[in-house]
């Protein structure tokens, strides 16, 4: 009997031991999912105040994913992008000069995506000294590794667009100069090239027709009165 007891106790003192394991084990992962990611997070609101993207003056470079939730890819990017972010990190740490680590969600903010002019996900951007350089290589870590840490400069980048409220008053009144009036009479001029004739012909004969009632009525009653 006492030998049943004490196989009793062991088992028992087994079980016990494999739970507390099991539970420290759990507690170990929990710990490592709640470690905070190093990328940083990117709205409308901060955008332009913490990359300073347009003069590149002042915050250094950043490599920023445009992304949306729901998107496959997306999620598949995860790993290496903050594994990325870390290295960046690590690199920083270690006095070299890195790029910024960064994500935008492209679905909520919606200034960024028409400002940038994302059209599918992700959409990874360099912002470097003034330039945007566009991110097209594979999506692993090492080449994306690669490209931040110097690659991108071997890409030919354009100047970092301007929102409307990166704009001064000139600057805004031709932007909405340049999407209202300029591209229904571009779009006039490659489609229907007789009717943008036609319409300036019209206009003048109007302008002329104007002219002789305001100018030659004029003439024309001083010689009466002549």
């Amino acid at each position: 009997w006492n030998h049943v007891m004490l196989g009793s106790r062991q088992v028992v003192l087994g079980f016990v031991l494999i739970v507390a394991a099991l539970g420290a084990s759990a507690e170990d992962g929990n710990q490592a999912e709640q470690k905070p990611s190093k990328v940083k997070v990117l709205t409308d609101d901060n955008f332009e105040h913490l990359t300073q993207s347009v003069t590149g003056a002042t915050t250094g470079d950043w490599f920023v994913e445009f992304y949306a939730p729901w998107c496959g890819h997306c999620k598949r990017l995860d790993e290496p992008w903050n594994k990325l972010a870390e290295q960046m990190a690590e690199d920083k740490d270690a006095g070299e000069p890195v790029a910024i680590i960064a994500k935008v969600d492209a679905t909520i903010e919606r200034y960024l995506s028409g400002r940038f002019k994302i059209k599918g996900f992700p959409s990874l951007l360099m912002f470097s000294k003034g330039q945007m350089i566009t991110y097209q290589g594979d999506r692993s870590y090492d080449d994306l590794l690669v490209f931040v840490k110097g690659g991108f400069r071997k890409v030919g980048g354009e100047p970092v667009p301007k929102g409307t409220k990166e704009m001064g008053a000139l600057e805004q009144a031709w932007n909405m100069f340049d999407v209202t009036i300029k591209r229904d009479m571009d779009s006039i001029w490659e489609f229907h090239k007789a009717a943008f004739f036609l319409s300036l012909g019209v206009t003048l004969f109007i302008g002329l027709m104007l002219g002789y009632c305001l100018f030659g009525g004029k003439k024309a009653v001083k010689g009466k009165q002549n």
